[in-house]
C-alpha cells in the first residue's frame, strides 16, 4: 500500500487535496498535514521530527512550497513529487522580477486582516477563473474554518509567500517530479513551471488546457490519466 502525504493549497480544508487524490489512488495510505492546526509560524512543519518517508508526496499552490522546504531541510524524502499549480516566486523582488507585484500583495495581505472569509472566497473564484469546469472548482474547494487560531496561520503564510523564493533553492537531489498546470491559472501563471524544469533533472511536465488554479477540482479524470503509470 502507498503511503502519500498531502500539503494543501492556502485557506483550504486540510483534507480537500486528500479527498480529491481518493479518486486516483484507491488504495493507499493517506496522511494531511494541517497547517492551522500545528499552530507553527512558518509555513513548514516544525513539528516534523527527523525524516519522514512518503511513496508519494501531493502538493498544490501554497503547499508546493511547504513541500519543498520540507525536501530541502532533509526533514522530506519521498519517492515521487506531485506538483500542482506550484509557485517558483509568488512575489517579485528586487533580483527577480516574476510573481506579482508587491503592491497588489500587500493590498490582498490588508483586504485578509480585515475581512478574511470575504479575501478567502475571492481566492476561490480567482482559483475557478479561466476553468472550462469553474462549477467544478466553487464545488469542491472548501474553505478553513476562520478564527483567531487559523487567521493568524493564514496571515503567517501568507507573509512566508511573500518572502519564499525556489531561487535559492538546491534542486539538484530532488526526487522524480511530476507537475501539472492550469493553462489560464490566473493564480500563479503557468510559465513559472519552466523555471522548475531547468532545475529538477526527473521533471515531467503537463499543461491542462482550459484550467485554472485548481485542476485536481476541476480536470481530475485528466490527471489520473495522466498518472496512470504510477497507479
Amino acid at each position: 500500500m502507498k503511503k502519500i502525504l498531502c500539503l494543501n493549497g492556502w485557506g483550504q480544508e486540510p483534507k480537500t487535496l486528500e479527498n480529491a487524490f481518493k479518486e486516483v489512488f484507491k488504495d493507499a495510505d493517506f496522511e494531511t498535514h494541517d497547517y492551522v492546526a500545528s499552530n507553527r509560524q512558518e509555513i513548514y512543519p516544525k513539528d516534523y521530527e527527523g525524516c519522514k518517508e512518503y511513496d508519494i508526496t501531493i502538493a498544490w499552490s501554497l503547499g508546493t512550497q511547504c513541500a519543498i522546504n520540507l525536501i530541502q531541510k532533509k526533514l522530506l524524502k519521498t519517492k515521487l513529487l506531485i506538483l500542482i499549480a506550484p509557485i517558483f516566486q509568488f512575489v517579485e523582488n528586487e533580483t527577480n522580477k516574476i510573481g506579482m507585484p508587491k503592491e497588489m500583495f500587500y493590498s490582498f495581505f490588508k483586504s485578509f486582516i480585515k475581512y478574511p472569509e470575504a479575501t478567502t472566497r475571492h481566492l476561490i473564484a480567482m482559483s475557478a477563473s479561466g476553468d472550462e469546469n469553474a462549477d467544478l472548482v466553487f464545488d469542491k474547494m472548501k474553505i478553513q474554518n476562520l478564527n483567531v487560531l487559523s487567521c493568524y496561520a493564514l496571515e503567517k503564510q501568507l507573509l512566508h509567500l511573500k518572502d519564499f523564493s525556489c531561487f535559492d533553492v538546491n534542486f539538484k537531489k530532488f526526487p522524480k517530479t511530476i507537475c501539472f498546470s492550469g493553462r489560464k491559472d490566473t493564480v500563479v501563471a503557468s510559465c513559472q513551471t519552466k523555471l522548475f524544469a531547468e532545475r529538477i533533472k526527473d521533471f515531467e511536465l503537463h499543461i491542462i488546457e482550459n484550467c485554472g488554479h485548481a485542476p485536481h477540482f476541476s480536470h481530475i479524470e485528466e490527471i489520473k490519466e495522466r498518472l496512470k503509470n504510477v497507479i
